[in-house]
């Protein structure tokens, strides 16, 4: 991980403040970097948090590397709208499958 990029606050049972919502500059390299661990606490999901750290680290990436790109599970719906609200765009790709012996 290059660098990560949060937000903070309380979460109801909690001992005091904690992360919320993080989202990291994993792997990049010249001409895109990588999003990666974007995970939002469960007491703070639906407030849009995910959604605001990880576009601040894309608009960073864009900024820096001219494009930004991350993997998502084709059936995590919610994450995949956390990811094309700020105009990110699918792309399908495929990926090697070994069968275990």
């Amino acid at each position: 991980m290059r660098r990560w990029a949060g937000t903070s606050g309380e979460v109801t049972g909690a001992a005091g403040p904690g992360p919320l919502a993080v989202a990291a500059d994993a792997w990049s390299a010249f001409g895109c970097g990588f999003v990666a661990g974007v995970v939002t606490h469960p007491a703070a999901r639906g407030r849009g948090l995910a959604q605001a750290v990880c576009g601040f680290v894309v608009n960073s990436l864009v900024r820096h590397r001219g494009r930004a790109a991350l993997m998502v599970d084709a059936g995590n719906a919610p994450a995949i709208a956390t990811y094309e609200r700020p105009g990110m765009v699918k792309r399908l790709f495929g990926a090697a499958h070994f069968a275990q012996p």
